[in-house]
Formats: C-alpha cells, structure tokens, sequence
C-alpha cells in the first residue's frame, strides 16, 4: 500500500545493512554447512560431482546491457570478475522484469548444488545484488520444479565493491517444491531467476551446476508447479477483494470513517448515492501515524498510541460501529438484511528500538530493544504486548457484538519481514498467536520486502504482492513483473491508487493500466486482491459528477465482479456490447436488450452522419427508457446494469457534448485583463491560451493567481477575446484551481457573455463550480451549447460572434490555467445571432 510508511520502508530495504556482513556471514547456513563438512565428506565428496555447466551455452529471458554484455559463455567460462565494474567478465542487467537464465546439460543428470556469483557496488555505481535468486529444474524446459528462494545476505547496504554467491545445496537445503524429500535431484534443465531492482543494475559472472552424469543413488524428481496466484478462499477467509481503510491520525478527518463515506466503498452505488449491489467483501482497518505523529508500522508507536487506537476504532460511534451502520443499512437497501461485512484488523509492528513501550499488567513497562535486555527478554516483551493487543481487539470486538460484521483476521503491519535474526521468528510468534483465535493472517509486502517468499513459512495465511507502480511507474515492465512474482511465490497481488488520479490524467491511466494488467496476468480472473486506495477515492470516484471519473468507479465494479474488459472505452458499440452481457447474465430481458441495441445502432448512425446534438438527444432518451419506473418495476433491467449503462452514456454525451468536430479558437492567441494578476504568478500575454495546464501545483508557472481585495472594484476580474471575425461559437471554458490549504479557493460562478461589436454584450450563461474534495483539484466551468442551448434561441446550439468575454469575483485567492472557445469559422448551420441588448 502506497503510503509514508511504504516510501520509508522501501528506502529502508534499499539499505539494509543494519547487521554487519560479517557476523551474517559466519552464521550463515552455508558457515554452519562449512563447519559439518570438515567432521563427514559431503554427497558431491563421494560422488565425484564436477561442474555440469562448465563451458556451456544458455538462454536469457532478455539480453543483457549493451554495455557489459553476453557472448553466451560468460556465466560457464571459469572466469570470475574482479571487483571492478569494468571487467568484461561481468554480465550486466539494468532495470525491468526478473531475468532468467536457462541451462540444458544434453540429458538427465544428478544435481546437488547450484551457484550464482553476483557483483555489489552501491552506491558509488548504482550496482546491487538481487534481492532475492530462485532456482529451478525441468524434464522438458517448460514445467518447472522449485528447488529454493535465496535472499542476499549482504542486505543491499552501502559500502565497498563486494560479491555475493547464492547457493542452493540440496543436503543443506532440502527440495522447496512439491513437498519432496531428498537432497540430489535428477533433471535435464536448470533455470536461474533473479529479480530486479526498478531503478539499479545487477551484475553476473559466473553459475556452477555442480553434479554428476546419469542418475545416482538418492537424486529424485521434483514435481513440476505451475506459477499461480493466490486465490480466493479458505486462505483468504472467504475473500477475494480487500478494500484498505486508513483510520489513524490523518489531517481534515480523513481517518475518521463515517457512515456516508462507507457505503460507496462496500457497496456500489448509483449516481444518486443510493446502493444497488454490494462491492467490496473484506474490509481491512489499519493505522499508520498515531496524533503523536508516530508510525505504527515501523515500531514507533507505545502503550499510549496502541490505546487511542482501538478506543477510537472501537467507540461507542466510532469507525467500526460506522462500518456496521453503514452494512446494515446497504442490507436493507438490497434485502439482505443478514448480509455480514469481513473485515480484518491491523497488529501494531512493536518494533525493535523501543525501550519504553508502556506498562500494559502492572509489571513495569516493556522494553523492545535487544541491546537493552538482552534478545531473549526484548524477543518475549514484543510477545506480550501483541497478545495484549489481540486480547484487546478480541474483547471489545465480542463487547460490542456487531450485527452485520464478522471478524476474519488480522494484518501483520510491517511490509517486509524483518532482517534481524528474530525477524521471521517473531512473524511466526505472532501468526501462532492469531491462528489460536481462529483468524487468519493477512500481509501486504512492498516490492523490495526481504525474503517475502518465506510467506508461507512464517504462518501468513494470505498475503497480496505490491507492485510499487502507481507512483513510480516509470519502468513500464513493473505491473507484468509484479503479476510474475506474485505468482512465483503463489501471492495474491495489490491494486494501487488513490485520490490524485481525480486530476492527474497520468495517475488515471495508471489506474487503468493495473486493471488491464489484472485481465491479462489472470489476477481478475482468479487472484486474490487488496486495494490501496489512499484515503478517500473509492468515494469520490462513486459520488463525482464528472462522468469520466464516475466511469473510473464503475470499471472498478467491473474489476471486482471479473467483468472488466481490457477495450471497454465507451462508444455506443461498447454499450451494445455491455447490453449483450447483461442479457446473458439474465440483468437485462432479452427482448429489451434488442430495443436498447436498436437505439443504440440509432445513436451510430447519427455519429457518422455528424450529428452530434441529434446523437446527444437520442442518448437522453436512451437513459430515459432505462430509468423509466415502469420498466424498473417489469424488471426489464438490474439496477446495476443501468446504472453501468448510464455512466458509459454520461461519458458519451459530454465527449459529443464537449467540442465535437470544434476546434479552439483562440488556441495561442492574445487577450486583454481588467485586472493583471498577482506578481508572484504572473501571465505574459497569452499563458491562458497556450494549451497546458498546471495539474494541481499551483505554483508549477501554468497557474495565473489572482489575490482578493478590501476594495470592492478590485474584487472581479474579466477576460475579454477577440476573434478577429463572427464565428460560430459552441462551447466556452474556464479552468480553475481549489486548494484549500494555501486559500486558493474556486470562484462563485464565472459569467459566459459574447458580443459582435465589442460594446454591448449577450450573457449565455452565469455558472457555479461542483463541489469539490478535500484534496488540490482541478475543474472546468463551462457553457455549452448542446446542453445549455443559446438564450432565447430555441433550437440554437452555437452563437455567432467576435469578441467572448469571461468574468468572476474573485474574494480571495483564484487560480486559472486555460481559457477555451470552441467553435468553427463561418457561420455554421445552428449558430444563432443574438440580439444587441440596449
């Protein structure tokens, strides 16, 4: 989940070298393997094992850098690299999926080892080992068997060129896959997957399969498994689609969870805010900052932080008692009243620095840090204060007896495991505890969490894979690469976003790009999904008045229910389609699902023929038939499809609606100000014409502010154009800035007037902004023709005329970016002249 806390802990695996290499080192298993091998000769001693790659050729999944690259023989010529990023002998790999090296020693063979020798130089050359090396075997190079995940032991910390080799040895390490006991196995292929770091190269010299011809006594099969994601059930309790609610310290309320901002998230709701199918069917209530400002994911938080937590979670009107609220009216609403909500609850990460946590028994306060006690104590205090927790978060769950909510289980809040010696015995400690209870455990670990692959291992019943990508998506291949890795280690997977998609073009089609990558991995299909959505942006998608961000909302029911469709932007050949679903669904009656096509090949044929305003029309009237009582009441159609269907049709007229077959008129051109704006965000004569727009920085140059005054004469402003000649005008715009934090607040309305002499004017019409959230946005005030018509010309969709005026107050801070005026030359067929007022 994109957070602070995700930032922080992922700039934390990129330097984890907290524990000096060292003293890893020389208590590693392969030190401890070292150690046995001087008191009995191993396997390979007494079989004469040798090098099965030497000398031979392979296969990459992608090519190595141009500038270290790979004659084929590189990894299986003998030659190690110094440490120096320069010598040839090193492979180089820069950026994008997780590489795969694939060897075929000509037949079957016994194989008891595997290496891979990689190069560490960071920061000085930007050069990092993986994070983590899989290896594998197959009898025919496609179906693999799983022989072991390695995760570096250098912990990815600055320092000196170093090297790292990652071994799999199978008397040390046993087989990973298929459950399969031994410790040779018996394969023709190997393959060597190492994952990449998104922005970092990684180098390679040298893999060593070290084994021996023909099959000896001991070397077994491994079980070939298909990569697959996690899917929905028992694992997951039942749920398939994990919505996130953030209620720790947040400014302006957001973590404050109200009845009115749940309902749209656990149901999906119509364009009046009325629910007409459930959406979400797990809720996962977590905290990152406490009012002190202390973070509860990386082991800041104490006693007094965990208590304003769950008291606040579980008031008497609290976020819990709300979410109920909330289900239990949906239930009512879609006559299910028994209908329970999952939810599962955060466990605080206790952390391993805190040396005074809080007094929780009347024992003295517990101490978390190894250093202080001693890691035995420190180890058994973090123990205790997660029981307290769950014991807690038990008895105030069974106190207040939740009607429509049912408790699945808990998340472990730190998003990797932890790179001490404890840190996976203490996962362990703590899914023990939550499996006594009868929950599950659920987990989310970022992109670069360490040894995420031991999931399983530590107890986590279901855990969902970060890609990382809606905020740093520069490395197009990160979704694919995600959806690769979530599968190799058998994840669900994260769905990221959050409010900033509601004015950042780039951030929406990200959105929609991890949709259309959970179509094409399989993740829709069959996976099991969490949903990063920041704050508040299931809610705003389901209540904006934009149709494109409505739209935005019901592609994510689409998602959830495995109905998204990869080409689903909206034309009336969309719509037709969608109505074809619904009638194979039974949503829609067949015989009304042909009259919804007919009108709809209708709308076409209009298009075609250039007829916006008549395609405009015909696609009111469509949402009228739809919405029609007397149709809801045959059941001619679900609630759900019309509502759907409204929402591609809103979409569809405003695109009609919205400049169709105009061009800007004054695209570049100059203007003249009544008023100059403020010095500090100044315009040189043309920024409102020039065609780019500020996004929400108000302060990024495209942003024209204009401050209030105490005098009244100073508190308006107006925008005059000349267009050189009468042309026929059909839609007029003004884009403005809301940013509360710093008073830059929409104006009340802006005044939309045209003229053919410049001196006495027509008003078309005087309009007021939309609501808008809490965040930065961006937003168009407008007239238009198609939908607003021309005053006192009935009929009329265009005006004809030279000059166009735009006027607001301004009272205290107002920022615009562009002004459109979209139109024709000439006098079009439906432009009207308006009459000069006295």
């Amino acid at each position: 989940m994109i957070s602070t806390q995700k930032w922080r802990s992922i700039l934390m695996a990129a330097a984890l070298a907290i524990t000096p290499v060292s003293a890893i080192q020389a208590n590693s298993p392969a030190a401890a393997a070292a150690a046995n091998q001087e008191e009995a000769p191993s396997a390979e001693e007494q079989t004469n094992f040798r090098n099965l790659a030497a000398g031979l050729p392979y296969e990459w999944s992608e090519a190595p850098e141009a500038s270290h690259p790979d004659d084929g023989y590189k990894l299986t010529d003998g030659v190690y690299a110094a440490l120096d990023k320069n010598d040839p002998a090193w492979v180089g790999h820069l950026r994008g999926k997780t590489r795969e090296v694939v060897f075929d020693l000509g037949q079957e063979k016994s194989v008891g080892r595997i290496t891979a020798h990689f190069f560490q130089d960071y920061p000085a050359n930007s050069i990092l080992v993986p994070l983590s090396v899989s290896m594998y075997v197959s009898d025919d190079k496609e179906n693999w068997g799983l022989l072991s995940h390695n995760a570096t032991q250098l912990l990815w910390g600055g320092g000196p060129p170093r090297q790292e080799t990652f071994e799999w040895e199978g008397s040390r390490d046993g087989i990973k896959g298929g459950n399969t006991e031994g410790t040779l196995v018996y394969a023709r292929y190997v393959k060597v997957a190492f994952t990449m770091h998104h922005s970092l190269a990684e180098y390679i010299d040298e893999i060593e399969i070290i084994g021996t011809d023909g099959k000896v006594e001991g070397a077994v099969k491994v079980p070939a498994e298909q990569p697959q994601f996690l899917e929905p059930g028992e694992a997951t309790a039942g749920i398939r689609n994990l919505n996130l609610f953030y209620n720790g310290q947040y400014a302006n309320g957001l973590g404050d969870w109200n009845k009115e901002r749940i309902i749209p998230n656990i149901s999906y709701v119509n364009k009046d805010g009325e629910p007409v199918d459930w959406l979400f069917d797990g809720i996962l209530y977590l905290g990152i900052a406490s009012p002190a400002g202390r973070d509860f994911g990386l082991g800041q938080t104490n006693l007094d932080d965990w208590n304003w937590y769950l008291d606040k979670t579980f008031a008497a009107t609290g976020d819990m008692q709300q979410l109920n609220e909330a289900a239990k009216e949906v239930g009512a609403k879609l006559n299910e009243p028994a209908h329970r909500v999952k939810v599962v609850l955060m466990i605080p990460n206790p952390g391993e620095s805190l040396t005074d946590f809080g007094d929780i028994d009347g024992s003295g306060s517990l101490n978390f840090n190894d250093s202080a006690v001693g890691e035995e104590q420190a180890f058994a205090n973090r123990k205790k204060a997660v029981q307290w927790w769950l014991d807690q978060v038990q008895q105030r769950w069974q106190t207040a007896a939740y009607s429509n909510l049912e408790l699945v289980g808990m998340y472990w809040m730190p998003e990797q495991i932890e790179i001490s010696e404890s840190g996976p015995d203490m996962i362990r400690a703590v899914t023990e505890k939550v499996h006594a209870m009868n929950l599950k455990v659920f987990w989310i670990p970022h992109s670069l969490a360490y040894k995420m692959f031991m999931w399983k291992d530590v107890g986590v019943d279901a855990a969902a894979y970060q890609p990382n990508y809606f905020f740093g998506g520069m490395d197009p291949d990160r979704l694919e690469d995600a959806a690769d890795n979530a599968k190799r280690y058998g994840m669900g997977e994260e769905i990221e976003f959050d409010d900033g998609m509601l004015t950042d073009p780039i951030l929406r089609q990200r959105f929609i790009e991890y949709l259309d990558s959970g179509v094409r991995s399989g993740l829709m299909q069959n996976g099991f999904r969490a949903y990063y959505q920041g704050n508040n942006a299931v809610y705003n998608l389901g209540v904006s008045k934009d149709p494109d961000l409505r739209l935005m909302y019901d592609w994510l029911y689409q998602y959830l229910n495995g109905k998204y469709a990869t080409d689903n932007n909206p034309t009336p050949e969309t719509m037709a389609g969608l109505v074809g679903d619904y009638v194979s669904s039974n949503e829609i009656q067949s015989v009304f699902g042909n009259e919804l096509s007919y009108r709809l090949q209708i709308i076409q044929i209009l298009l075609d023929q250039n007829k916006p305003k008549d395609a405009v029309a015909y696609m009111q009237d469509f949402l009228a038939h739809i919405h029609d009582p007397a149709v809801q009441a045959q059941g001619l159609i679900s609630a759900s499809a019309a509502t759907l269907l409204d929402s591609y049709a809103q979409v569809l007229i405003q695109t009609w609606s919205d400049g169709w077959g105009l061009g800007n008129l004054v695209l570049g051109h100059s203007y003249t100000l009544s008023r100059p704006p403020n010095a500090n965000y100044p315009d040189s004569g043309n920024e409102l014409t020039n065609g780019l727009f500020g996004g929400t920085d108000y302060g990024n140059g495209q942003w024209q502010g204009h401050a209030g005054s105490d005098y009244p004469a100073e508190r308006s402003r107006t925008i005059t154009f000349d267009l050189g000649s009468n042309k026929s005008i059909g839609l007029i715009r003004a884009h403005f800035l809301q940013d509360t934090g710093p008073g830059i607040y929409f104006p009340q309305n802006a005044a939309f007037s045209v003229s053919t002499n410049g001196q006495t004017w027509s008003t078309l019409a005087t309009v007021s902004p939309s609501s808008a959230p809490n965040t930065a946005t961006a937003q168009f005030v407008r007239w238009n023709g198609i939908t607003d018509g021309v005053p006192g010309k009935a009929g009329a969709d265009k005006v004809y005329a030279r000059y166009v005026k735009v006027e607001f107050p301004v009272n205290v801070w107002v920022f615009l970016d562009e002004i459109e005026v979209l139109g024709v030359d000439g006098k079009a067929a439906g432009a009207a002249v308006l009459p000069i007022a006295p």
